[in-house]
């Protein structure tokens, strides 16, 4: 028998988009599947199908927690994840399946289409790499960096488990953290296939609610936490460095030459430099 398979999906007032991400899942191809939908706080929605498995929390605003509580639910072999705007595309579950079965690896993670939902098109796949290595994950806002998407990972649930799940003290770009220290314990492979449909942008998502440079700095200094030496050195100077553009862009002038300050006092960066040039001529 095929391994088990649990997918975690934590929901906010998304009706919708939960339906054809559950029917995405379903349909998926891969039948030893069960998928856990946990509500951050009241329910909506039906799913008659048995494989379907729903709770209710309350309300935090914060997906880390919802999916450590429902992966502690779970009972698959495999663990992987959908937020609740995305879609899997067909036969993405079986070939993850098929790498963590066959080869010598903790995690798995797939192409992603991404959907510019203010352009209203398709941006294209998120990594042009054929190969994608821990200094990709850690500058994501360089111009070799790459963020991995949640939907995209395939873990075994004892890897997952071992490395503590998702760092609930963050809400936003907690899956940064998450697939830094996925690459840090763990045997990774990048399989360059596209097996999801991410919808950036959408005006209800935490990315444009929440996505100010201090949130960004707080889940920077997180992974900083995770390097030692002179890669934490050079790392923070880039972190304080994209939080100092950051603030620039949004006219938060002292913000950005504080932050600008500290960056260059890491390590020598272009982040640093824009935001303090920036904040200078405004």
């Amino acid at each position: 028998m095929k391994p088990k398979v649990s997918v975690i999906i934590p929901t906010y007032n998304r009706p919708k988009e939960l339906e054809k991400a559950v029917k995405s899942v379903l349909e998926n191809g891969y039948e030893n599947v069960e998928v856990l939908i946990g509500y951050d706080g009241e329910a909506y929605g039906e799913f008659k199908d048995n494989r379907v498995k729903t709770f209710v929390f309350e309300h935090t605003g914060n997906p880390s927690y919802v999916r450590n509580r429902l992966a502690e639910l779970s009972t698959g072999d495999f663990i992987t994840f959908l937020d609740d705007d995305d879609i899997y595309l067909y036969g993405k579950i079986e070939r993850q399946v098929d790498v963590l079965r066959k080869g010598d690896y903790d995690a798995t993670f797939c192409n992603v289409l991404v959907f510019d939902n203010e352009k209203g098109e398709f941006f294209g796949l998120a990594y042009k790499n054929k190969t994608i290595k821990l200094e990709n994950f850690l500058y994501i806002h360089a111009k070799f960096g790459v963020l991995v998407f949640v939907g995209a990972w395939m873990l075994k649930r004892d890897f997952f488990n071992r490395i503590g799940g998702f760092n609930e003290d963050l809400k936003f770009v907690e899956d940064w953290e998450f697939g830094v220290r996925v690459f840090l314990n763990g045997k990774v492979l990048f399989d360059n296939f596209t097996g999801v449909i991410h919808y950036m942008y959408r005006p209800d998502s935490l990315n444009v609610r929440e996505g100010r440079p201090e949130n960004f700095l707080k889940a920077a200094l997180e992974v900083s936490k995770l390097l030692k030496g002179f890669e934490k050195r050079k790392f923070l100077g880039y972190a304080y460095g994209v939080a100092s553009y950051k603030s620039s862009r949004v006219g938060k002038k002292e913000e950005s030459l504080k932050y600008s300050i500290i960056g260059l006092s890491y390590f020598p960066n272009i982040f640093s430099l824009r935001g303090m040039i920036r904040a200078i001529l405004r």
